[in-house]
């Protein structure tokens, strides 16, 4: 146990909650006001609540590591990855993919993501216009990331369908490991085969594949790499398996996530029907007001480990609040309203320091292009139901999201 001092405010709250869950912010914000950093005596373990000081801890790698990662993507993916490694590691793992990924470098996929998601927006909106009322994440929002990821991999087109399972079953993982009943305990079970399964495809058709013959993809990008030398066959194929759950879930909610919003808010919508300029500022928005990845954790590894002037003893677990971080008063006006005319600020949603997500500018692009695609053919658009969010903090999303027009 980590002996808390009597200086650092202390709470008692178990983060995953379900009716905490359902709405987190107005207790984070309670907690935001008592300090920089509290304690949660629930859970033995410091939270850090507000902007400034989410974005130092997670810039601040010798304070703050990230070992307990580590363990965490071996269990998820079968070894280590880059964003368990705080190390100079990270960024040779990193620089394979990262001129990939760059902003201008994406424009050459504008084609084959456009292609994407009119298959699957028409085919929804199809079904919607003939009467239907549909849960928009199973189908439409899940696939599209899903088979973007595919085709940069290079994935046989005739394992597209087996690819979206296995990928749509290792993302219900996240709410499995909070459930105990025998519901969560056959989640769980069913995302770990699904994970053995698409790493034993990738080492054993895709990889092999490409050693023989190398391909235009990513899978080639890495497997030809000068670093890939320096690399387990196992941090290889982890590597991929995690791209493909962090290409197709993070985006897949936060699309889903974009729907809510904008059904919860028709003026807004109808404003970025009017005027697609505000697409970008909408989006960020959006991922700023509903943070998906609500935590980050962190492990304190030094006798220096502070935040704002407050120790945190060396050992101690530490849960950064990216939600509480994104609606920050001393950083945005009225944070609480969803505003798509609010002037862009960064936010955390994408991560922060070394470890922000890779693949941004990816989603970045499927979100835009997506979201016009829809607000062409779809602009009116409500919700048949309620909207409940799922257990836990570590990727937060609605369960469904049931549209009628």
């Amino acid at each position: 146990m980590s002996s808390a001092s009597s200086t650092v405010p202390a709470v008692n709250q178990d983060l995953t909650d379900w009716d905490f869950c359902q709405d987190p912010y107005p207790e984070m914000a309670r907690w935001r006001r008592l300090g920089p950093v509290v304690y949660n005596e629930f859970a033995d373990h410091y939270m850090v609540t507000g902007y400034r000081n989410c974005s130092r801890t997670l810039a601040a790698v010798r304070k703050f590591s990230s070992q307990d990662m580590e363990e965490l993507f071996v269990r998820a993916f079968g070894g280590v990855t880059m964003e368990a490694l705080d190390s100079p590691r990270h960024h040779d793992m990193r620089g394979i993919w990262s001129e990939f990924f760059q902003r201008d470098s994406l424009e050459t996929q504008r084609e084959l993501v456009t292609e994407i998601v009119a298959a699957q927006v028409d085919r929804f909106v199809e079904r919607l216009r003939s009467g239907e009322t549909l849960d928009a994440i199973p189908n439409m929002t899940r696939a599209i990331p899903t088979l973007v990821i595919a085709r940069m991999l290079g994935i046989d087109e005739s394992m597209h369908r087996r690819f979206s399972e296995w990928s749509e079953a290792m993302g219900g993982t996240q709410e499995g490991s909070y459930d105990p009943t025998p519901e969560g305990r056959a989640v769980l079970r069913k995302g770990a085969e699904a994970t053995a399964a698409l790493n034993a495809y990738i080492a054993d058709v895709v990889i092999a594949r490409r050693k023989a013959a190398r391909g235009e993809d990513l899978v080639s990008m890495m497997v030809f790499h000068d670093y890939a030398a320096e690399m387990t066959e196992r941090e290889i194929i982890a590597s991929n398996s995690q791209l493909v759950f962090a290409g197709n879930e993070t985006t897949a909610k936060l699309m889903a996530t974009t729907l809510v919003a904008l059904a919860q808010y028709p003026d807004q919508r109808r404003a970025l029907a009017a005027d697609r300029s505000l697409i970008p500022a909408a989006i960020e928005e959006i991922h700023r007001w509903q943070t998906l990845v609500q935590v980050l954790p962190r492990r304190a590894c030094s006798d220096e480990s502070d935040v704002d002037g407050v120790r945190v003893p060396r050992g101690a677990e530490v849960k950064v609040l990216i939600g509480a971080g994104n609606r920050d008063p001393e950083r945005w006006e009225r944070p609480d309203e969803f505003d798509i005319h609010r002037e862009p600020r960064q936010h955390l949603g994408f991560g922060f320091g070394m470890h922000v997500c890779l693949g941004l500018n990816l989603a970045r692009l499927e979100l835009r292009i997506w979201l016009n695609q829809i607000l062409d053919k779809m602009p009116d658009f409500e919700l048949a139901d309620a909207i409940v969010y799922g257990r836990g903090l570590g990727l937060r999303g609605p369960k469904s999201v049931p549209l009628a027009l």
